[in-house]
């Protein structure tokens, strides 16, 4: 299995960060450049993103093993997880299921639920409309409240239509509506949820009802003058929460 991610900074403390549904580990490019004299940040891509070979088996088992694959071939041991929209789900079950050194702390940012996550069948088929220049244009419009800038709006239309038209459309038909709910009930993690009041794709509602009661003792922060896709568009502002937890949890 080859391994898809890039080091950043030589930093005693490591921040891994794994990316959202429609992005790949660039989309982390303007947290990752705030957070790397001080830290050590791993930003992985996902197989079947970012033009990376996809996994022959679809699952979020094996998109989680395959996440825990990385930390090990890294050889971390002391380190903060991350994960944006779907890929907390994905951190989630990695944690769960790790043979290895489990992460000091847990970090879901604008979070798809470890239930269900909701979408409408109108804009279920909109979205399966893959690879559309068009449609990945209204998909990054439809989640943002911030306007993009320039190179941070092409990066997330390009990193959309990069992505194995698979592995694309599992995670729309199988991956988002797997409730892994009842198989993360023993994690201990010290976890952190960063949500935007105005997220219009995972609204503060779902937050409250299909993420929080799921988590041990979450902690939660809310931001606010931006949507779903915090990362691009408020970099600044996600980066100064995770260098906060990061400074708490890892020793």
């Amino acid at each position: 299995m080859k391994y898809n991610y890039e080091i950043l900074g030589k930093g005693n403390h490591t921040i891994v960060l794994v990316h959202y549904f429609g992005g790949s580990g660039k989309s982390w490019d303007w947290v990752a450049k705030r957070l790397r004299k001080k830290f050590r940040i791993i930003t992985i891509t996902l197989p079947g993103f970012g033009g990376t070979t996809p996994l022959p088996e679809l699952s979020i088992f094996d998109f989680a093993k395959y996440i825990n694959g990385c930390i090990e071939e890294i050889g971390l041991d002391n380190y903060l997880l991350c994960g944006h929209s779907m890929s907390t789900k994905l951190a989630l079950y990695a944690t769960q299921i790790t043979r290895g050194i489990p992460p000091k702390g847990l970090v879901l940012i604008a979070p798809s639920p470890p239930t269900i996550e909701k979408m409408t069948d109108e804009e279920k088929n909109r979205m399966l409309k893959h690879p559309d220049k068009n449609e990945a244009i209204a998909t990054v419009e439809n989640a943002t409240v911030k306007t993009l800038r320039k190179r941070r709006f092409k990066l997330a239309v390009e990193s959309q239509l990069q992505i194995d038209e698979k592995t694309w459309d599992w995670w729309l038909e199988k991956g988002m509506l797997h409730s892994i709910a009842d198989r993360i009930q023993g994690i201990e993690t010290p976890t952190f949820v960063i949500c935007a009041n105005e997220d219009p794709v995972i609204p503060m509602n779902d937050i409250f009802e299909e993420v929080l009661p799921y988590l041990h003792k979450p902690r939660l922060i809310q931001l606010s003058g931006c949507g779903h896709l915090i990362p691009l568009e408020s970099p600044r502002k996600l980066a100064k929460r995770l260098r906060q937890i990061a400074n708490t949890v890892l020793s």
